[in-house]
């Protein structure tokens, strides 16, 4: 299997969907990532990008890596030279640089990579989806979680994730909606979601009353929904509030 012929089908499709819940959940504090990790079917990783190095992996990362959590934490940055092909590490950073610069905790970003044990073992391709991971308020350094299930699993992986979220169909449905939105648009349906007018937006986020009001109508035309209600809906659906 070549990176060329990877495609977003349907099923890995309802698995971002579904791990985009799941990280959901774990960065609102709904459910302990370590907790729920080793229930995952996937590898289920926490990496510091300050000190390059790797600070939690469920049971099934440490299987998939064939050493143990104190071992993988304990590499640094030869962690991510040891498993992962040197040439896609190299052409994946300019976009992570990209994703991280968007400092949207609510975003994720996906992609297909190859991981191996060690040199003496064949490649093997994962779907991995990242995210900025914020184990508490007080915590301002910068941290990915980054869930990778191998693409032969996805259909059967979705699944049981699905199962564990207890994912609703109106997050399903509006994924896409919900990707479309920026920082800032996230920002404003926040405050309009809390009951804060154009006029006070404006002075809060030192933005023209004419910038919210646009705002307010990409928001309005990017989730297709014409009423308070539903923007609250969406919003909580979302977490954005």
């Amino acid at each position: 299997m070549s990176f060329r012929s990877l495609k977003y089908s349907s099923n890995s499709i309802d698995c971002q969907v579904a791990l985009f819940d799941l990280s959901s959940k774990i960065n609102n504090k709904d459910v302990d990532i370590e907790d729920i990790g080793d229930y995952i079917p996937g590898s289920v990783m926490v990496q510091d990008l300050d000190e390059m190095t790797n600070l939690y992996m469920n049971s099934n990362g440490c299987e998939v890596l064939r050493h143990s959590k104190e071992e993988l934490n304990s590499l640094g940055p030869a962690y991510f030279d040891l498993f992962f092909p040197p040439e896609e590490i190299t052409s994946l950073k300019p976009e992570i640089t990209k994703f991280l610069q968007l400092d949207d905790p609510t975003r994720t970003y996906s992609f297909f990579q190859r991981v191996r044990p060690n040199k003496n073992t064949e490649y093997k391709w994962y779907l991995s989806n990242v995210r900025l991971y914020k184990p508490s308020a007080l915590d301002s350094g910068l941290k990915l979680m980054n869930v990778a299930i191998e693409v032969d699993n996805i259909c059967c992986a979705a699944k049981k994730i699905n199962s564990i979220c207890e994912q609703n169909e109106f997050v399903q449905k509006n994924y896409f909606k919900f990707m479309l939105l920026t920082k800032r648009e996230k920002e404003i349906i926040k405050l309009i979601a809390n009951g804060y007018n154009s006029r006070y937006i404006s002075d809060l986020l030192f933005i023209s009353l004419h910038t919210v009001n646009n705002h307010r109508k990409n928001i309005l035309n990017k989730l297709n929904i014409k009423s308070l209600i539903d923007l609250i809906k969406f919003a909580a659906a979302y977490s954005i509030v």
